[in-house]
């Protein structure tokens, strides 16, 4: 497991969308509380962002916001656009990669190592100007939600499944079905 007292004064960057669709994948949920008292007792942590997408009626996502925010998270939220398609369909927008670069930047003189909970290769130059600030970068994605260049680009690579054992909500445990044999 990871040491995290190696890795001095840590921030977490969450990007929601990406997270959920992983472990989505994995047939789990994280259960946030238990993430931020993870970090509690095994790092120096200095704080946990958390960045989030959420349509005007999505009461329970944004009953999610209230409750981080209570526990001290620093929550960036943007509401969902629908933009009309020529063919008549809607596309559904919202991106908050700008508002977690800034943060970062506004951050990272105050910390020694970023973690990252994304797979999306926007973040690679971030990931290398932090680097060339001597800054440890940690990453923490699954296979198949994660760009090969920003597994690269880290210092470290750690899959969620390393921590779903400290992190996972025990009643958001989906049984993956099992593939047949051919």
């Amino acid at each position: 497991m990871v040491k995290w007292e190696a890795y001095g004064k840590i921030t977490i960057f969450i990007d929601a969308a990406n997270v959920i669709y992983s472990l989505k994948d994995l047939g789990w949920q994280i259960d946030y509380k238990k993430l931020q008292k993870y970090f509690l007792q095994k790092a120096q942590l200095n704080n946990i962002y958390y960045y989030s997408a959420y349509f005007d009626n999505d009461i329970g996502r944004k009953n999610l916001h209230e409750m981080l925010s209570r526990k001290g998270f620093i929550v960036r939220t943007k509401l969902v656009k629908e933009i009309k398609k020529t063919d008549g369909g809607l596309l559904h927008k919202a991106n908050c990669d700008v508002e977690l670069t800034m943060d970062i930047m506004s951050e990272y003189k105050k910390i020694d190592t970023l973690v990252l909970l994304s797979g999306d290769s926007d973040f690679v130059p971030l990931i290398n100007k932090l680097k060339s600030e001597k800054k440890k970068t940690i990453v923490i994605s699954t296979r198949g939600h994660i760009a090969r260049e920003l597994i690269e680009s880290a210092d470290v690579y750690l899959h969620f499944n390393q921590f779903k054992k400290f992190w996972v909500k025990p009643d958001k445990i989906k049984k993956r079905p099992k593939r047949r044999s051919r």
